[in-house]
């Protein structure tokens, strides 16, 4: 398992919000394609202001983009399921390069507690998904591959995300 320091070391320091940040904030988490007269009015804000609060939470990385989700049952993925993977640090960045280049597996991380890295994986079947944890227990060096199964879709709900304004 990775230390904790080498965790806290890949982790930003908080920057600067204020109420209207978060407003902004809020508003783009629940729709990424708001119009800005929109947010503009929510915030009581001209359209100007809130761009410039975009374009500098952009800049600071607090926004990253705007991301589209589909529903990946529609698309023949219907089997959802997690990755928790433990091998030496020598074999992660091989291990993510692997995953990297798998298809359906997605987002790899590197975790606290059980697993070193964790990812998300998406296959049409169970024969797939064995067959894809078999080739990342077979090709990366990991020690341990643990699969959990999901029972239902992902919900992504970003909007239980308690954001708060914060100054230094």
């Amino acid at each position: 398992m990775k230390g904790l320091g080498a965790i806290e070391r890949q982790m930003s320091q908080p920057i600067d919000i204020d109420e209207i940040d978060v407003m902004i904030l809020k508003a783009l988490i629940k729709d990424a394609r708001a119009r800005l007269k929109d947010v503009a009015e929510d915030c009581g804000r001209s359209s100007v202001a809130v761009l410039k609060r975009i374009e500098r939470l952009r800049s600071l990385g607090v926004i990253t983009g705007a991301t589209l989700f589909v529903r990946p049952d529609v698309l023949g993925l219907p089997v959802i399921a997690t990755m928790g993977i433990n091998s030496s640090r020598k074999h992660e960045d091989k291990i993510i390069n692997l995953i990297d280049k798998q298809i359906n597996l997605v987002d790899p991380s590197a975790s606290i507690g059980e697993f070193d890295l964790f990812t998300l994986v998406y296959a049409k079947d169970l024969a797939e998904l064995d067959r894809i944890s078999g080739v990342v227990k077979q090709r990366s060096g990991a020690r341990k591959v643990t699969v959990i199964l999901w029972t239902g879709p992902a919900h992504m709900i970003f909007g239980n995300i308690d954001i708060q304004p914060k100054r230094s």
